[in-house]
């Protein structure tokens, strides 16, 4: 009964650690968006803004999630165990935090958090900036189980799952129908849940080609190229037998218009997220054995 206690003891003080770490993050924050230093550090007013709300926290899930892959294995001491939680948590944050910012710089090149945000409230701008902090923070969280706590492998993961995320976002422009910078400016949802969708399922797909076995990193990096490269080539095989399965109707004359309309947002991101969840499916839940048989 004791034991039990003092787990449930120790379980208390790993919450009251973690909390303490994310009201650090409030801080780091506003390292990369020194603008909203009066908005981060004041009691938060969820409606006053609705799009910085979900900007925020987005990223308080985010943490959450890059949290759920760091663990405690209390045999090697309580407090060895605090600081190697400690740590990789925070480097967890750090390499979250940056990662977030190069993709923002890449997705939002055109766009300024003050002028789409603070200003305009813009939640187009806000619902895809939400959308990319969960995938980051899902990615994150892919390479931190894969890299089994060496800083090294760490650190090459990391920078190689950022190639491959900033492809993947420039790919969506040769997909999709929907302008980009033009709808941005509009404040279109139809874009925000299209490049949603996209970039969620980018985000499946991408952690599926890194979980595999590994033993050495340079064949795991080779299997993974291999198996992005197999999903590029698929993926536009299930793009398209989805729109004739499921073909749309557009108004002749009015195709621009009707592709603004949020219905046609939401197609098109269930579309990109469909296709990407067949195609990790396919490129990495079939197991072929041997096909020809030896004599």
């Amino acid at each position: 009964m004791a034991e039990i206690f003092d787990r449930l003891i120790i379980r208390i003080l790993l919450a009251g650690f973690i909390c303490l770490m994310i009201y650090l993050y409030r801080y780091l924050h506003v390292i990369f968006y020194p603008s909203v230093k009066k908005q981060v550090l004041k009691t938060i007013n969820p409606s006053e803004n609705p799009a910085d709300t979900m900007h925020l926290f987005a990223r308080m899930v985010g943490i959450g999630i890059i949290f759920s892959s760091i663990t405690l294995n209390e045999s090697s001491g309580f407090f060895l165990s605090i600081f190697h939680f400690s740590v990789w948590g925070l480097i967890a944050i750090a390499l979250y935090l940056l990662s977030l910012f190069i993709l923002e710089s890449v997705v939002f090149y055109h766009f300024d958090y003050t002028d789409e945000i603070l200003k305009r409230k813009n939640l187009s701008y806000s619902f895809i900036s939400m959308c990319n902090a969960l995938v980051i923070a899902y990615l994150t969280r892919v390479v931190m189980i894969e890299a089994e706590n060496s800083l090294v492998i760490l650190t090459i993961l990391w920078l190689y799952v950022l190639v491959i995320v900033g492809f993947a976002v420039k790919f969506y422009g040769l997909i999709s129908k929907l302008s980009f910078n033009r709808l941005m400016v509009q404040k279109s949802l139809s874009l925000s849940f299209s490049y949603g969708g996209f970039i969620i399922g980018a985000g499946i797909l991408i952690g599926s080609c890194f979980d595999q076995e590994h033993y050495d990193i340079t064949v795991y990096l080779i299997q993974v190229l291999l198996k992005s490269i197999m999903a590029l080539l698929i993926f536009p095989l299930f793009k398209k037998g989805l729109t004739r399965i499921f073909p749309t109707k557009l108004t002749p004359g009015q195709t621009d218009v009707e592709m603004q309309q949020i219905g046609y947002g939401i197609w098109e991101g269930c579309l990109f997220l469909t296709g990407a969840i067949l195609t990790s499916m396919l490129v990495n839940r079939i197991q072929f054995g041997t096909i020809y048989p030896f004599f």
